[in-house]
């Protein structure tokens, strides 16, 4: 657990010698950031190419920058952003790719592939209630980034009890 915590310091001192989107003042911005930023242990995996890495980077610094904004059926700004508006949101201005607007269109983008194989950059989605869906993108091999109804953009385990009973599909983009 120790090796992990202080990759995630190695990776975000790196993003920010490179020029990466953010820096990390985003941790300063507010109390829970540097709480909330702990709770995330990315796996990055030792042979990451550098496509990887960047994306990984890019990811962090969407998490960084729109950490805690909250969620508003509809909305599609920092005052308050739904799950699909954000993944437009971080696709475009984060990842250069253009996503349609809503969940159900977003799940017929890419490709199809397993939960098993689901990485950075790819999207997952989640069906919540009868008629509901829910979408983020995969920040390592178990973590996903995504506008929650409770806490707002947050980072969240695909094998909590809640989204592994919910999931729906995977998705390549990138």
């Amino acid at each position: 657990m120790q090796a992990s915590k202080i990759l995630f310091l190695v990776l975000m001192s790196t993003s920010v010698l490179v020029g990466a989107c953010g820096s990390s003042s985003g941790l300063q911005k507010n109390s829970t950031s540097k709480k909330e930023a702990s709770k995330w242990v990315p796996a990055m995996s030792r042979s990451a190419g550098i496509s990887e890495v960047r994306t990984f980077n890019r990811l962090k610094s969407a998490y960084i920058q729109w950490q805690g904004t909250p969620y508003l059926w509809g909305g599609d700004n920092r005052n308050g952003i739904d799950c699909s508006a954000f993944m437009q949101v971080i696709f475009k201005d984060y990842l250069n790719h253009e996503l349609p607007r809503t969940t159900v269109e977003q799940m017929k983008v890419g490709k199809k592939i397993r939960k098993k194989w689901a990485n950075i950059g790819d999207l997952v989605f989640f069906k919540t209630g009868a008629t509901t869906y829910h979408v983020g993108v995969m920040v390592d091999d178990r973590y996903f980034l995504h506008a929650g109804t409770s806490r707002g953009v947050m980072i969240s385990d695909i094998q909590d009890r809640y989204w592994s009973a919910r999931y729906l599909m995977a998705r390549k983009v990138l």
